[in-house]
């Protein structure tokens, strides 16, 4: 029986990050005897990994902190390699350990970078060394404030001429990354985030599991987010929408419930203690796949305010579940695929309140109607391209094709 075929992915790490997951997704519903996957992370070096010389893959494999996909990846039979991490000063070693790593490993068909902030430093590369085909994967149609978002910006000038071929989960995404012109000319090609939209199907056992499990009062109307903490993902907004509705509807039980972990989570507990939401908001930390899918059981309503996205795939998850979803009208209108989503302004959080409460005094949040939703909207789902093991199959075949 002959070899499958490898396909190198290039991330920033293996964490439970939005691209990662998509990636993992796919990779899980391949046929992994015909299409396999390995991934190439970044890792940020110590002092102790400067003075100890650490260079190499293997090097930097053996300090690096394993990640919440490195067990799946190698049971899946992937291999992870690493290169040190870009921090905006290091750009002569950076392009150095891209050089010395494709110089001694080989056998790739195809090299998918998703990190493209840096992609048109190491595919050139990559395909210079004897990768067949390289890849762009556009999956954000926004960059950080400041210094870094000019960097980025300017590290992604000419990338549509430095690859094969461009990905995009959206077309905001693929405008942002490679150019409005690309995109009008046909060279991107769409590739939404599909998901196991089954593993998110409404469970009402799940539902009472959960909420059981962390204390969620009878009849309490629970908001629900799932990302990371971080500026663009807004949640000092939702935490505004929370406390107003908890202000200017007291006949009414609002809650919250937060998946997710970073930077901003302190800054976040400290808002909730000083508003007195505290007792009513539940931060769960990051979670597995299948425990988060439970955790969308719990949730009433979806709150999405994102600065910017590529096309999240929470939002796919949500209507998935049967969720009506509150989402910020910056994102990419592809998410919308069910009646489900409504878009607002960030503007105003008081907008967002009276949807709230207007879905609190008029929806139907009986475990009934909940199932129904969620039916209904994998059929939309499934057949808008959004469901995982049909997008695997058309990505599968699409990397046999290199080797026709």
């Amino acid at each position: 029986m002959s070899e499958p075929i490898r396909i190198l992915h290039v991330l920033g790490g293996l964490g439970m990050g939005g691209a990662e997951s998509r990636v993992m997704d796919l990779y899980r519903h391949m046929d992994r005897s015909r299409v396999q996957f390995d991934f190439l992370v970044h890792y940020a070096r110590t002092q102790e990994d400067a003075k100890e010389n650490r260079i190499s893959s293997e090097e930097l494999f053996a300090v690096r902190p394993p990640q919440h996909f490195d067990s799946e990846v190698l049971e899946l039979g992937g291999h992870i390699y690493v290169l040190p991490r870009f921090n905006g000063k290091n750009l002569p070693e950076y392009r150095k350990a891209v050089q010395r790593f494709f110089d001694t490993h080989k056998g790739w068909t195809a090299i998918e970078g998703h990190m493209t902030s840096m992609a048109g430093i190491y595919l050139p590369i990559a395909k210079k060394s004897g990768i067949p085909v390289t890849i762009a994967h556009a999956r954000s149609a926004g960059v950080d404030a400041g210094i870094r978002g000019i960097a980025t910006r300017l590290f992604r000038l000419g990338l549509a001429d430095r690859c094969d071929h461009m990905l995009a989960c959206s077309v905001p995404a693929g405008i942002s990354v490679f150019g409005k012109k690309a995109v009008d000319s046909g060279r991107v090609a769409l590739m939404p985030n599909a998901v196991d939209v089954a593993s998110y199907a409404f469970d009402s056992k799940a539902r009472k599991s959960v909420r059981d499990r962390f204390g969620i009062p009878e009849g309490r109307i629970l908001l629900g987010h799932v990302g990371r903490f971080d500026p663009v993902k807004n949640h000092a907004f939702f935490i505004e929408v929370l406390e107003k509705l908890v202000r200017e509807d007291p006949e009414r039980d609002y809650g919250a419930l937060l998946v997710g972990d970073g930077v901003l989570r302190p800054e976040i507990e400290k808002s909730l203690a000083e508003k007195g939401l505290s007792d009513r908001v539940v931060l769960a930390g990051n979670l597995p796949a299948a425990e988060t899918a439970k955790l969308y059981q719990a949730f009433d309503i979806f709150v999405f305010p994102s600065l910017y996205e590529g096309l999240p795939g929470t939002v796919i998850e949500a209507q998935s579940s049967g969720l009506f979803c509150c989402i910020s009208d910056t994102i990419t209108q592809e998410v919308c695929v069910t009646d489900l989503v409504r878009a607002y302004s960030l503007s105003d959080a008081g907008t967002w309140a009276e949807a709230v409460k207007e879905l609190a005094a008029k929806a139907d949040f009986s475990d009934a109607g909940r199932k129904g939703r969620s039916e209904a909207a994998a059929g939309k789902l499934a057949e808008a391209g959004y469901e995982v093991s049909s997008a695997a199959k058309k990505l599968q075949d699409w990397y046999l094709s290199f080797t026709a």
